[in-house]
C-alpha cells in the first residue's frame, strides 16, 4: 500500500516497486553462519528484500526516485506504474526522474516491454559520472555483467535522450543535488534533496542488505562493482548521516524506507519514521 510521510515542507509518497530475492551468497566479509543470524534469511540462505520509490513535488515537478526493474528481472517485481496508478499518480505525469545509479532494479523500469518510455513526459536527472559509465562505448577489457548491463542501460536511456540531464557532484536543480559515493557504481549518487527543514538523503544502494549492512556497514555486496570503494563511501555517508541527523529515503529498507540513522560505536541503526495511508493528493 503506498503511503505519505511529511518532513519539512514535503510530502513524500512511498511506492513499491516489489520485493528483490537475493542470496546471502552476496555477502562478502562476514561468515556464513553469521550472516543467517544477523539477516533473518530463509533456511536456504534467500534474502528478500524490498525495492522503493519516491516521490514529491516541487513547485510544478512531479519527481520520481529511481524507476524501478520493470518486467525484466523477477515475477515479484514491477509493480512500481500499477502502484502509482493506486496512488492517483499517472505515470505521464512525473516531470522528472532521479537516478541513483543504473542498475537494472532502479533504471530498467524506464521502459515497458517494448522499449518505450513509461514516463513519457519525464526528465532524467543521472550523476555525469554514471551516465558516462555507462553509455560509452566497450573497450574489451570490462567483465560479461558490465557489457550486459551497458547494453541493457543504451535500452532503457533510448526513449529519454534527448531528455536527459547530467548533474555535478553538489550541483543543484529542484532543490535536489547529487553527491558521489561510489564503489557499488562508478557514478552511484546519493541524493540531497531540500525539504524546508532537515535534509533527505535518497541513498540509493549505499546500503543494499539493510538487516546487515547499517549495523555490519564494512560488509560489502557481490553486486558492488568495488566493494573497497562501496565500504568506504557507505562509512563516510552513514557518519554524515548520523552526524547531521539527516532523514533518508532508502531503496532496500524495510517499506516504506524513510527514517533517520543513529550511530551506536562502530555501528549504525536505523530507525524509521512514521506514516499514513496514500491519498490522491502527490
Amino acid at each position: 500500500m503506498p503511503t505519505h510521510i511529511t518532513i519539512g515542507d514535503l510530502d513524500i509518497l512511498c511506492v513499491s516497486d516489489g520485493i528483490l530475492k537475493s542470496s546471502i551468497d552476496f555477502v562478502l566479509g562476514l561468515e556464513r553462519e553469521d550472516t543467517m543470524r544477523i539477516s533473518g534469511a530463509e533456511p536456504d540462505g534467500a534474502l528478500r528484500i524490498p525495492v522503493n520509490n519516491f516521490v514529491f513535488r516541487r513547485d510544478e515537478a512531479r519527481m520520481l526516485i529511481d524507476a524501478g526493474a520493470g518486467d525484466t528481472m523477477q515475477p515479484t517485481l514491477g509493480r512500481l506504474p500499477a502502484n502509482l496508478r493506486e496512488a492517483g499518480v499517472d505515470p505521464a505525469a512525473i516531470t522528472h526522474i532521479i537516478i541513483t545509479h543504473l542498475h537494472p532494479d532502479h533504471a530498467n523500469g524506464l521502459v515497458d516491454g517494448e522499449g518505450k518510455a513509461v514516463y513519457p513526459n519525464a526528465e532524467i536527472l543521472v550523476h555525469e559520472t554514471e551516465h558516462a559509465f555507462w553509455m560509452r562505448e566497450n573497450d574489451g577489457s570490462e567483465p560479461d555483467s558490465v557489457l550486459r548491463m551497458r547494453a541493457r542501460n543504451r535500452i532503457n536511456l533510448a526513449p529519454y535522450l534527448s531528455r536527459i540531464k547530467t548533474m555535478r557532484d553538489g550541483e543543484s536543480f529542484l532543490g535536489c543535488a547529487p553527491v558521489l559515493a561510489p564503489g557499488h557504481s562508478p557514478g552511484h549518487a546519493c541524493w540531497m534533496i531540500e525539504t524546508g527543514a532537515e535534509a533527505l538523503v535518497a541513498w540509493g544502494d549505499l546500503v543494499h542488505f539493510s538487516t546487515i549492512q547499517i549495523e555490519h556497514p564494512t560488509v560489502a555486496v557481490k553486486y558492488d562493482l568495488d566493494p573497497d570503494q562501496a565500504r568506504e563511501s557507505r562509512l563516510s555517508m552513514l557518519d554524515r548521516i548520523a552526524r547531521e541527523r539527516l532523514a533518508v529515503a532508502g531503496a532496500h529498507v524495510s517499506a516504506p524506507g524513510i527514517g533517520h540513522v543513529d550511530r551506536h560505536g562502530e555501528s549504525f541503526r536505523f530507525a524509521p519514521l512514521g506514516a499514513r495511508s496514500a491519498s490522491n493528493t502527490t
